[in-house]
């Protein structure tokens, strides 16, 4: 066991100080870990870095390569939930390697990211803080109340579901779109089940819970934005992707609608982007994951699969 070797090739500048302690300590009841807190420089360092590794906690991607070129590695812990956009699953899986993700590690944070973009594009406080800060007073822009207004949600997960009793709290309406509607479900979560162009025609705010797939990939097109009332609020804390960015600009460009957006098709976005000038969107930089809360519990999380793996009861597998 003591020979056994755990490592995070690729961890953030804060994860050794979340590591600290408990995690650590359980993580060497298992075997050694090594922890590099800096992204590796290429596929070479990476490999070098998971070498005789039995497990890892990986941050980002993996490389096919990189994947292949330890015979010694027998599960991933991916800090996330999306590992197939991470990982190849089915070379892992004919390689022996058992992946595993966090979900449900940040239900609560972009939940309430969700409701913040909510609350910033309606009642503008974007432009009202730029305004006040460089020495202006205006008092004439009108915001909108959430309070009667109809919620949308376009998936009914973790986070669209801890999105919908949020709003239970603001006495708005909430309807949604799910793939697996069920009457209890919609009980469960107090919302009721609509098609989804009846969603975009009747919600005063639509927020995106969908996980991105082939599926799922620019189901929000022209034909469902060109639906939503004049004025009406769109949130993504999803996946960029899942809109389609031309009709999206031009129904922004056009003033139909207003948007609050935490994820873009190419990330970081780009210097030059036509969001970046759009005074009816607020934008935040892929952020709404991360609180210290969050980040401890996908840690955890990571720690339980490997915990898990070993001993005989691997949890939150993606790729049986």
């Amino acid at each position: 066991m003591a020979d056994r070797l755990i490592v995070y090739p690729d961890a953030g500048i804060a994860a050794p100080e979340i590591f600290a302690g408990i995690l650590t300590e359980r993580l060497e009841r298992i075997g050694r870990f090594v922890l590099h807190a800096a992204p590796p420089s290429g596929d070479a360092d990476f490999a070098a870095r998971i070498a005789g590794a039995e497990a890892v906690i990986l941050g980002w991607g993996m490389p096919d390569t990189v994947l292949t070129s330890t015979e010694s590695l027998k599960v991933i812990a991916f800090t996330g939930i999306g590992a197939s956009n991470h990982v190849n699953l089915d070379l892992a899986r004919a390689h022996g390697i058992t992946v595993c993700n966090t979900p449900g590690y940040a239900d609560v944070t972009v939940a309430e990211h969700t409701l913040a973009l909510m609350l910033a594009t309606a009642r503008h406080i974007a432009p009202l803080d730029a305004g006040t800060k460089a020495g202006g007073w205006d008092q004439s822009r009108m915001g909108l109340d959430l309070h009667g207004k109809c919620l949308g949600l376009v998936g009914l997960g973790g986070i669209g579901a801890r999105v919908a009793r949020l709003a239970t709290a603001f006495g708005m309406e909430t309807i949604a779109w799910t793939a697996n509607p069920s009457p209890a479900r919609a009980t469960a979560a107090g919302v009721e089940f609509v098609p989804l162009e009846t969603l975009f025609d009747r919600a005063d705010v639509v927020s995106l819970h969908c996980a991105l797939t082939p599926q799922t990939e620019g189901m929000i097109g022209a034909d469902l934005l060109d639906r939503m009332k004049p004025g009406a609020i769109l949130i993504n804390t999803a996946r960029g992707e899942l809109v389609e960015e031309a009709a999206l600009l031009e129904s922004l460009g056009a003033g139909r609608i207003t948007a609050g957006l935490d994820v873009f098709h190419q990330e970081p976005l780009a210097a030059d982007h036509p969001l970046r000038s759009l005074p009816n969107a607020v934008l935040t930089p892929h952020n709404a994951y991360n609180t210290p809360e969050a980040s401890f519990a996908i840690y955890e999380m990571c720690v339980a699969a490997i915990e898990g793996f070993f001993g005989g009861a691997p949890i939150n597998v993606v790729n049986r």
